[in-house]
């Protein structure tokens, strides 16, 4: 929106000093836009853009973030439900491991007795020819569920809960498009079209 020195108003695809405006308090409540250049006034009568060199009501706006048509509140609610379970994924995913690994009978005090420990141990040890090899899983596992992930273990974890949560968002995010494309095929969306600006109360 450029504003010339004759006192009118253009749109344009170019970028000069024309283009620039410049927001001034307006003691009405709001502010004033007004052209960087040539100190016109952005005004409106409710029905069309003009400029003016006087500072009334006329020419006192109030900006307000609108959100974008084409975000639903169901959207909203669910970007918003799926970084929440994003995070709480990451934070309980190395508790999940350390629990999982403590039931299979890794825990602190040894391998338990008649557990899935105890049998993945014996198959190991047969495998090998009677012993469980140094860093292999029987002993990883042992030393998770005996001293816990470690930091690095940690944070692998809550890095992987993180994929996860983030995976299932990007699923839930192309089903619920998916679902809104299909709601709204063969309907017409209302056109703002030619309405004027300074009356987008009004639009539908």
């Amino acid at each position: 929106l450029i504003c010339t020195n004759g006192g009118k108003i253009k749109v344009s695809h170019e970028w000069n000093g024309e283009a620039m405006w410049k927001l001034e308090y307006s003691p009405h409540g709001g502010i004033f836009i007004i052209s960087r250049n040539h100190d016109w006034h952005l005004s409106c009568d409710g029905q069309r853009l003009d400029i003016s060199p006087s500072k009334g009501i006329g020419q006192t706006w109030i900006l307000e973030p609108i959100m974008p048509s084409t975000i639903s509140m169901d959207q909203i609610t669910m970007y918003s439900s799926i970084g929440a379970a994003t995070v709480a994924l990451s934070v309980a995913m190395p508790f999940a491991i350390m629990g999982i690994i403590g039931g299979m009978g890794f825990t602190a005090g040894g391998i338990s007795a008649g557990s899935i420990a105890a049998g993945m141990m014996s198959a190991e040890a047969i495998a090998s020819g009677g012993g469980v090899a140094a860093g292999g899983t029987v002993a990883v596992l042992q030393s998770i569920g005996a001293s816990g992930l470690g930091a690095a273990g940690f944070a692998g974890a809550m890095g992987a809960g993180g994929v996860i949560g983030a995976s299932g968002g990007r699923l839930a995010t192309a089903v619920m498009g998916k679902s809104e494309e299909q709601k709204n095929e063969g309907t017409s969306s209302s056109s703002n079209t030619n309405m004027a600006y300074c009356n987008w109360r009004h639009w539908e």
